[in-house]
């Protein structure tokens, strides 16, 4: 079994494997810790990426007026408009099955 060339390949690959493995555990337990200017670094990025994300958005929500007022808005209609749609909707379907019997 071992004289067959896929057998001695997979052999050779797990061995590549494991070494890079090893490898890998190895340097990542060993290296040094992250520099300040790495950590402050990281921290502008995340800072920076709050400015434009919907978590940035959420969490000014109390101090923008603007989207305070687009919320209150959209929670006043949102009703009226699924009530509107919903009757539009059973019409719709009412019209069409008078239609389809005649």
């Amino acid at each position: 079994m071992l004289q067959k060339t896929w057998v001695k390949l997979f052999i050779w690959f797990m061995a590549i494997f494991f070494f890079f493995l090893a490898a890998g555990v190895v340097i990542s337990a060993l290296k040094p810790g992250p520099s300040e200017n790495e950590a402050m670094n990281f921290m502008m990025g995340m800072m920076s990426a709050m400015d434009s994300s919907m978590m940035g958005v959420a969490m000014n929500i109390e101090n923008d007026n603007a989207l305070q007022a687009v919320i209150a808005l959209s929670t006043s209609i949102a009703l009226p408009i699924m009530l509107v749609s919903i009757v539009a909707g059973v019409g719709i379907r009412l019209w069409q099955r008078r239609d389809r019997n005649v």
